[in-house]
């Protein structure tokens, strides 16, 4: 029994022994590889340890992140063991967001004391006001002594009336503040408290030194996406393109002056190769149609897609004619862009853009027109020399001398060694399609009706370069023997006459006007009718 009270009694002591053993130390996020799905993230932590063991407890980690994944390096002690556990004690408390609320709370409650305070010194003066306004009316003052007296009690007593009603407004407003602000703490306490991730490890060393960890682990919660913007300064000059990506982390800590790279590699997707398995076929049973009488409802699922904005890491173009400050490293599968800026990626959805490269590309320019359907003409780019750029499927924006004319998707995986762009329409190089002088003529010879048409395109270029543009127009194809279509005037175009393609290739020069014409024909019998334009 004896003993047993002992150990009572020094069962804390041996506990409170035990943990002061343990060192808790926090550590900052120095630097991350971003993947398009996921991070891995390496954090710093100072460390003064103490000759023989010593065991540290490094806090404040992510909830989620893969334990499997920690490596722990320390150039001057050697690693013992290393495992990791959650912790919910301390999330609420280390809140942001509630230290904020709690620290104006306080203020606000200091400031509700004092205002109750001048309100009881008003109520104070006036007890003595009335105090001393008995005395003098029981001590048989002079008549005229007694008037000036009360003047300066009515004066007095309604100046701190007013002070006395000021001061209970005030002090309901400030504690309507009071309320909402509590409201504001009990939702905060009320929601989920995200639990955080603690890393234990035992150091040795053989004499007392102050040295750094190196933390590394990999979490889920961060990608990047890229996008582009794409600038055509002139049609005789190449393009540009800014290649930016959007980095976000969702990890449940900001990331303050952070070395940033970002990868193409995913490493959720897994490194092992697939596996093919046999492929069984057999005779397929039949099956007994049936049909159900009635209405039938059918639920459509629909997708929604958040907007989120986008918070621009560069402050103004400017940035775009300065070399960007990274390099590129390249595997067999992958690519990484290495960023020597460091950034700040707060928690949160909203992504944070940082600028990869802005190469410059030679290209070659094109017009297009399709004058049947738009009388427009559209500035096509054609890019070889593009493969080496380290570009992935994303959003474009696109500018023509210096002017946004639309977004496109730049889907790499669909071009092959020439990458089109197509840059909008340019309102300088005008397309007019009109008929011609004969335009419509209808012939009846014996049973058949012979209808023939004729169009004139003209293609002006009002822009101080040479330009090359395509057209492109058609004639009818017939679908049935009994009618005959004919291309009486193909204007020098060349045809294909599988889908009555006709398309030209014509240098224009600088305020130079181009007319083009074609003429065609169709038969067919007196007793039916055809619609053509």
């Amino acid at each position: 029994m004896k003993k047993s009270i002992i150990f009572i009694l020094l069962f804390p002591l041996i506990l409170g022994t035990i943990f002061a053993q343990q060192k808790h130390i926090k550590s900052k996020v120095v630097s991350a590889t971003v993947y398009t799905q996921g991070a891995q993230i390496t954090r710093v932590a100072k460390m003064n340890l103490e000759k023989g063991e010593n065991k540290v407890v490094f806090t404040n980690l992510p909830p989620n992140l893969d334990e499997s994944s920690i490596q722990i390096s320390c150039s001057d002690a050697t690693i013992v063991s290393v495992s990791s556990q959650k912790n919910m004690l301390d999330s609420l408390s280390q809140n942001p967001d509630f230290i904020r609320l709690q620290t104006r709370k306080k203020d606000i409650e200091k400031k509700i004391t004092l205002e109750k305070a001048l309100l009881q010194t008003i109520d104070l003066e006036k007890d003595v006001l009335v105090s001393n306004k008995k005395l003098i009316g029981d001590q048989g003052v002079k008549l005229e002594d007694l008037k000036n007296s009360l003047v300066y009690f009515r004066a007095r007593f309604e100046e701190l009336e007013r002070n006395r009603v000021d001061k209970i407004e005030l002090i309901a407003n400030i504690e309507g503040d009071l309320r909402k602000l509590n409201e504001q703490l009990q939702n905060l306490s009320a929601q989920k408290v995200m639990n955080t991730s603690e890393i234990l490890v035992t150091f040795m060393t053989d004499k007392p030194i102050a040295t750094n960890a190196k933390i590394k682990y990999f979490a889920i919660e961060a990608g990047w996406y890229p996008t582009y913007d794409i600038r055509v300064n002139s049609i005789n000059a190449p393009l540009s393109i800014t290649n930016k990506a959007n980095v976000y982390q969702t990890t449940g800590e900001d990331w303050s002056k952070v070395k940033l790279s970002v990868s193409s590699g995913n490493p959720t997707s897994g490194s092992t190769a697939p596996t093919i398995f046999p492929w069984y076929v057999d005779i397929i049973q039949p099956y007994l149609n049936y049909s159900v009488r009635g209405n039938a409802a059918v639920a459509k699922k629909e997708k929604v897609f958040e907007e989120a904005e986008v918070s621009m890491a560069y402050k103004d173009d400017a940035m775009l004619d300065k070399p960007m400050p990274v390099s590129v490293s390249e595997s067999q599968t992958n690519f990484t862009f290495n960023i020597d800026i460091l950034y700040d990626i707060p928690s949160k959805q909203q992504p944070v853009t940082a600028i990869l490269q802005t190469p410059t590309v030679k290209a070659t320019y094109q017009y297009t027109t399709t004058p049947k359907l738009s009388e427009y003409a559209y500035l096509i780019a054609n890019m070889t020399e593009w493969q080496g750029l380290n570009l992935l499927y994303g959003e474009a924006n696109l500018y023509f001398e210096n002017n946004f004319v639309g977004s496109t998707t730049l889907n790499t995986k669909a071009f092959g060694d020439t990458l089109k762009l197509s840059l909008g329409k340019d309102e300088s190089v005008a397309v007019k399609r009109t008929k011609a002088k004969f335009f419509k003529e209808k012939n009846f010879i014996g049973s058949k009706v012979t209808e023939t048409r004729s169009w004139e395109i003209t293609i002006t270029n009002g822009k101080k370069q040479d330009v090359e543009i395509e057209i492109e127009d058609q004639i009818p194809v017939s679908t049935n023997e009994k009618v005959k279509v004919k291309l009486l005037d193909q204007g020098g175009s060349s045809y294909n006459s599988s889908i009555g393609q006709l398309k030209w290739i014509l240098s224009i020069k600088s305020l130079e006007t181009k007319k083009l014409q074609f003429s065609y024909s169709v038969e067919y019998p007196k007793e039916n009718q055809i619609s053509l334009e």
